[in-house]
This record gives C-alpha cells, structure tokens and sequence, in this order.
C-alpha cells in the first residue's frame, strides 16, 4: 500500500483517453436484522464517471483500491460489479470484507485506473461519509 499521504494526495480528477473521470463511491455498513450485532464489514460501490456525459473510455479498469480513515488504511480487493456497459458514461467496480469503522464517519477512497496500454493513475474521492443501511 502507498502512504497515507501519497493516497491523501491523489487527484480527484483524472484524464484518461480523452475523457476527464472522477469517482464516485458509495460507501456503507449493513445493520439490517439479519446482520451481527456490531453491523456487517463495510463495502463501497465504485462508480467512476466520465464527467461531460460521453461514453466510459474504453479499456479502462479500477485494478486496486484503498480506503483511508484518519492514519488507517484498508487495502481492498476490486471484484468487477456491473463493469461498464457499451455507451454508458460510468463504470462500477465493488469492494467488501472492509473494516467496521463507522459508520457515521468520513473516509477517503483511492482507487488505480489501468487503461488498456498499462499506464495507471491514482484517483480519489475524498470525505465519503459511511452510511448506514437498516
């Protein structure tokens, strides 16, 4: 895992291919009735977007993902969730098993984009507040 503050200093916009991207996470612990006690292990959704409304650049992924909470970082695993369908400007990645911070608290979340020629970039969206789902 990067440093906190390399991560803290990513950018929170990207251009890629053209198209400038920001992500958009929604990030949230499960306290329904059929959870424990202490809320089910936080997960976020990543939608990273291309912001004029065209279409996702094609070949690009999120490859990894970190979840910051004041000098604590989380180091996640990136599963593909819908992807990005042909034509659509967002993609959605999704990440579980996170650490029971929160919720009620603010998070920073950092991802690397890949694009298909293999150069990356660092994106992050910071001050996500942890909901909390009942």
């Amino acid at each position: 895992m990067p440093s906190i503050s390399v991560l803290r200093a990513a950018p929170t916009t990207v251009t890629l291919s053209g198209e400038t991207l920001r992500l958009v996470p929604y990030v949230y612990r499960d306290f329904q009735p059929v959870s424990p006690p202490d809320g089910r292990a936080m997960i976020a959704v990543l939608h990273v977007q291309a912001t004029g409304g065209s279409a996702f650049p094609t070949g690009v992924r999120v490859e990894s993902a970190w979840v910051v909470f004041g000098q604590e970082g989380w180091t996640a695993s990136v599963e593909k969730g819908a992807g990005v369908q042909p034509g659509s400007p967002v993609g959605e990645w999704v990440i579980r098993n996170g650490p029971k911070w929160g919720p009620g608290v603010n998070v920073d979340v950092i991802v690397v984009l890949r694009t298909s020629t293999g150069s990356t970039s660092l994106l992050r969206a910071p001050d996500q507040l942890i909901q909390r789902t009942d």
